[in-house]
């Protein structure tokens, strides 16, 4: 399993049940791969419904989105952005907030490192960043094939994890017991 993968399995991790998420996709969807994370946040929205997940298409300015994110009170925040310098095109990483100064690219203002900071002082939730390696970010551009395959990488292994909780919550509501965290 992909290290993101399992690093995403873990931060939903709780006993007591899915926690609530916010899933904030960011990038300029004018400027090629800039818009992966902006493109995983629409096709997520248009595929999860679900009371703990908050998804954000929040494109080239996150801050604009802090008062609704903060509102949603998450126990995790998911950036999704573009990071550049960190491997091939489509390949995807996991960081902690923290760990996210100089990841973006250049088309938001505020650092995703002073943002998550923000977050998790005012709502103690524990974000993170999930970045896709970008390679084509000419305006105009669309998303390049290795990225727009990870777009669909992510997609796919978020809607999974939601469709599951939501089977999960339905058993547990009859009466079963949790399978979504083994």
């Amino acid at each position: 399993m992909n290290n993101w993968k399992t690093a995403l399995r873990r931060s939903l991790l709780r006993p007591e049940g899915p926690p609530r998420v916010a899933i904030v996709g960011v990038g300029q969807a004018l400027r090629g791969d800039d818009g992966a994370g902006a493109q995983v946040a629409c096709q997520l929205a248009r595929r999860c419904d679900d009371a703990t997940l908050l998804v954000v298409e929040a494109e080239h300015a996150p801050e604009n989105c802090l008062g609704l994110i903060g509102r949603f009170q998450p126990d995790v925040v998911l950036f999704i952005d573009a990071a550049r310098g960190r491997g091939a095109p489509g390949d995807i990483v996991w960081l902690r907030a923290e760990e996210a100064d100089g990841v973006g690219g250049s088309t938001h203002t505020l650092p995703l490192a002073l943002l998550g900071e923000y977050l998790i002082t005012t709502t103690g939730a524990a974000v993170y960043v999930l970045g896709i390696s970008p390679g084509e970010m000419a305006f105009g551009a669309g998303l390049s094939d290795p990225v727009a395959r990870a777009v669909s990488e992510v997609v796919e292994t978020l809607a999974d994890y939601w469709r599951r909780a939501a089977t999960v919550a339905s058993a547990m509501a009859a009466g079963g017991v949790s399978v979504v965290n083994t």
